[in-house]
């Protein structure tokens, strides 16, 4: 019987680029950047699986800016080795061809600055035969050209080749005798423009099938499909995962927080204070990963940058320390902190906050002497502030005691500071009441306002009469 074999056309993947593309942050591909790719690859028998050697290898590819027309030919070992310089990624196909065998092909997805290892070519000698019908049993992915991509015109990497693999019961990869037509679907996507191409492709002489998925405008995790029809059967891939980052920094979603917004660190110096940026892009996502914040102080010492978590947050830490603050609106202790970026215009782009920085407490209450009456009572309004008459910080318990006889203490007589810089929380009040009617007792008072906590304690004393 006569077999007939048939190559995958190549499809061209136009990849759009942006201003700055990316794949890791430790190995940068940028859409304008031309980088030397190395394309390694091995020729052997597909019966025997013993090297080729002296087989003509093509390497072929083009899109809108770009053609690839390379040709080598394999060594004594098979092995053969293309080095080229190219922009952004590119799929290319790998076509081998001798003499008295049957040709075979397969494809590659080209990344600017990539050491790449292509599948091996299987040349079958002529005549000798097919390896009898092998039905598909599975397919699961094989690689990917790239760990994740980032969304449409945010300036990285936008399009990731996934390769799948189809085998037969056995395990074995099907040849090209056995190939079969592998199809792909979205089996859910963040939608705004991701897309799969092509919809659907044939397995190559190693049992493989590739395609490409290219981000939208939305960030979020994809997951594809891969599936065959085996008569009235379907086989499918478990759902593959790919993760799309988010876009460059918008200033309508970027935030700069404290933990504290108030910390004892005016007299008292290396207090901590969490300090974190919130950054998305201009679709409310979460920006690419690894994007720089930079953090400036106008009190204390403050870690000068951090990179984005895959949630868009960086924290750097903040230590009481000289220089003092001393804001132009809100006075001494207050800290003016900034977070800075840059959006995708290149401009930089700030939010700020305020830390208060609170100092030792003082404590004042006026009256300071009073003389009850029988029956009567007296207001008294208390101040627990620091020197600079800021609150003090979070968890500083305020209490109000009497020691005495025939008396009724009522009003703040135990308070705890939320974590708070509003001077609301720096006046306070109680009453002292007369709980007897007796004409001509005298009975002595002793008042105290204590406050403790971590910026200190402070106590105040004084003492009156009650009739």
């Amino acid at each position: 019987m006569k077999k007939f074999y048939t190559f995958l056309f190549l499809i061209p993947i136009l990849l759009l680029t942006g201003c700055q593309k990316s794949d890791t942050a430790s190995n940068p591909v940028t859409g304008d950047e031309t980088g030397t790719v190395i394309i390694n690859g091995e020729v052997v028998d597909f019966s025997t699986g013993s090297p080729v050697a002296n087989a003509a290898i093509s390497l072929t590819g083009f899109s809108t800016d770009t053609t690839i027309n390379k040709s080598a030919v394999s060594d004594g070992s098979g092995k053969y080795t293309f080095e080229f310089t190219i922009k952004a990624g590119l799929e290319l196909a790998v076509i081998a061809k001798k003499e008295g065998f049957v040709s075979d092909s397969t494809k590659v997805f080209a990344v600017a600055n990539r050491t790449i290892t292509a599948s091996k070519l299987l040349l079958k000698a002529t005549g000798s035969g097919g390896s009898g019908t092998r039905n598909p049993a599975s397919v699961y992915l094989s690689g990917t050209s790239v760990p994740h991509i980032g969304i449409k015109g945010a300036g990285g990497l936008e399009s990731v080749q996934l390769i799948f693999q189809v085998v037969d019961s056995m395990g074995v990869a099907l040849d090209l005798d056995n190939a079969v037509n592998v199809g792909f679907v979205l089996a859910a996507s963040p939608g705004s423009g991701t897309v799969l191409n092509p919809p659907s492709t044939r397995t190559d002489a190693n049992g493989q099938a590739s395609v490409v998925l290219t981000s939208g405008t939305k960030a979020g995790v994809v997951q594809v499909t891969a599936s065959i029809s085996v008569g009235s059967k379907i086989i499918s891939s478990n759902p593959v995962a790919v993760t799309i980052h988010g876009g460059l920094p918008d200033l309508t979603h970027f935030s700069c927080v404290p933990a504290k917004v108030n910390i004892p660190g005016y007299n008292i110096f290396g207090v901590e204070d969490i300090i974190t940026a919130y950054v998305g892009d201009k679709y409310s996502n979460p920006v690419r990963p690894g994007t720089a914040v930079y953090f400036s102080t106008e009190g204390g010492i403050i870690e000068g940058s951090a990179l984005t978590s895959t949630l868009g947050v960086a924290s750097v830490t903040l230590y009481s320390a000289n220089p003092l603050p001393n804001h132009p609106v809100f006075g001494p202790g207050f800290a003016a902190i900034t977070a800075a970026t840059t959006d995708e215009s290149f401009a930089t782009i700030r939010q700020s906050t305020l830390v208060l920085f609170s100092g030792v407490p003082i404590i004042n209450c006026s009256p300071f002497g009073f003389d009850i009456p029988n029956g009567g009572s007296q207001l008294f309004n208390y101040t627990v502030m620091d020197q600079n008459g800021n609150p003090l910080s979070e968890g500083t318990s305020i209490t109000v005691s009497g020691e005495g006889k025939d008396f009724i203490l009522t009003g703040d007589k135990e308070s705890t500071l939320p974590d708070t810089q509003s001077r609301a929380w720096t006046t306070f009040s109680f009453t002292v009441a007369d709980a007897i009617d007796t004409v001509t007792a005298v009975n002595r008072l002793v008042i105290t306002i204590k406050s403790d906590g971590e910026n200190g304690k402070a106590s105040l004393i004084f003492s009156g009469i009650v009739r």
